[in-house]
């Protein structure tokens, strides 16, 4: 049986089904350090390398407008930038501020993490953007945006930040055993922080920022959640608060494995890095991408209208649609090319019968010989099999009451949608067709009825 396992010292809980891929994750890091590819210098080169990439993407999710190139221009250049926000620039050179102040505490081993230096990073991210706030607890009451939760009360911010803090000193403590998995720690400690919601602005900044201060700490590399992955992670928070860390562990599990499987090797990290970021991309390569990303838009329309006309039809939500981004041109030309990526969720499905349900997920990964000549990104089904976020590729699914259609692609020479079944067909179909199909199969094997 797939059991919660509580999180010591912490309100949280997780899925123990998730520990195997936390445990196998720390045994590869500790390896890697081993032979040396996660020593101090590596980090310190990783630290600056992915540091732009982390502020970006970072202030991207709470609204800020710039995009990676300008905010390296304003970090690394100082320059302002003509027609954007000047608080948009203060918060990259303000983020940019509390990450070196993070990287520097993360070096100082010898002392544990405190409230204190949460604060102080806090007062770095605000920064003559409200002095009035930066570094202080929140006296008023606030609301957390899309959260159907209320943050406590301003007067018991102390006290449950105390507790917190207490969590804190314990786990990076040099005595805490090193079998610990440093991942809990982390992610624990950013849904604690984020319920708190201990000031009046910055709190998702300083909640990352403090997760990555924990991982830093026990010499793991960062993880950046990107914007892409916006829907997903507000999800994974809102599932954190009633106590189960289980979606959000998993998001932070793939972006840390997505690192480790960049730095595995150090000629292909730094070959990949050279292709990525140096070498201009052709036009055609971006044409391809762009009609490959207005096909699936189309699918995801399709999927989402179905969803709205049952449940218009149904006396309470049969079937409720969650949107969880896209997949961004980088990854697609990782993906193309048969490189390692994170799972890139693009949408979400969960179904309500009687006295059954079910939940799949669609996520982006590179094709099985299958399509790739026609497809090499594609959609791939994954089923929630216990209805514990344990989500598994219908292709790894024994049971026999799934959907035939397991890996979507679509031909951006033929405009044509193509599809892989469970039974190893592979035949066109028009979206419409395929996304009836899917429901229909869904409502009939997993619902009954």
């Amino acid at each position: 049986m797939n059991r919660l396992k509580q999180i010591a010292g912490t309100p949280y809980e997780y899925y123990e089904n998730i520990e195997t891929r936390l445990q196998d994750l720390h045994h590869r890091v500790l390896e890697m350090r081993r032979v040396g590819k996660l020593s101090p210098q590596a980090l310190e080169q990783i630290y600056q390398f992915f540091k732009i990439k982390g502020i970006y993407h970072s202030n991207a999710i709470e609204g800020n407008a710039l995009d990676i190139g300008e905010t390296q221009l304003v970090v690394e250049m100082g320059m302002t930038i003509t027609g954007k926000s000047l608080r948009d620039q203060a918060e990259a050179k303000n983020l940019s501020a509390a990450l070196d102040f993070m990287h520097g505490l993360a070096a100082k081993r010898e002392k544990p993490i405190s409230i204190h230096d949460i604060r102080q990073i806090h007062a770095l991210i605000l920064k003559g953007i409200e002095d009035e706030h930066a570094g202080k607890f929140r006296d008023t009451e606030v609301r957390i945006s899309g959260s159907k939760n209320e943050p406590p009360e301003a007067f018991r911010v102390p006290g449950e930040m105390s507790a917190l803090g207490e969590y804190l000193q314990q786990i990076s403590s040099l005595t805490y055993p090193s079998s610990k998995l440093p991942i809990l720690c982390a992610t624990a400690a950013h849904a604690w922080l984020a319920r708190i919601h201990p000031f009046v602005d910055g709190n998702g900044r300083t909640a990352r920022i403090s997760m990555n201060l924990i991982l830093k700490w026990h010499e793991y590399p960062s993880c950046t959640i990107t914007r892409e992955d916006r829907l997903r992670y507000y999800d994974a928070l809102e599932e954190s608060q009633y106590s189960d860390l289980t979606p959000l562990l998993d998001l932070v599990y793939e972006n840390v494995r997505e690192r480790l499987d960049e730095l595995e090797e150090r000629d292909e990290w730094l070959t990949s890095i050279s292709e990525r970021y140096e070498h201009s991309v052709s036009e055609s390569q971006r044409y391809e991408y762009r009609k490959w990303q207005n096909g699936m838009d189309l699918l995801k329309i399709y999927f989402e209208q179905i969803v709205n006309d049952l449940n218009e039809k149904m006396p309470f939500d049969t079937v409720r649609f969650k949107e969880f981004g896209a997949l961004d041109f980088d990854k697609y030309q990782r993906l193309r090319n048969e490189r390692s990526a994170k799972k890139t969720w693009f949408f979400g499905l969960e179904f309500h019968g009687d006295n059954r349900r079910a939940r799949y997920v669609f996520f982006f990964g590179y094709a099985d010989y299958q399509l790739r000549q026609r497809s090499p990104v594609v959609l791939f089904v994954a089923k929630d099999i216990d209805y514990t976020y344990n989500y598994v590729k219908l292709t790894e699914i024994t049971q026999t009451n799934i959907p035939d259609i397991h890996q979507i692609g679509f031909d951006t020479k033929d405009q044509d949608f193509i599809l892989a079944k469970i039974s190893g067909v592979v035949q066109k179909s028009k979206a419409e067709n395929l996304a009836m199909k899917f429901f229909e199969q869904v409502i009939k094997r997993d619902l009954g009825t």
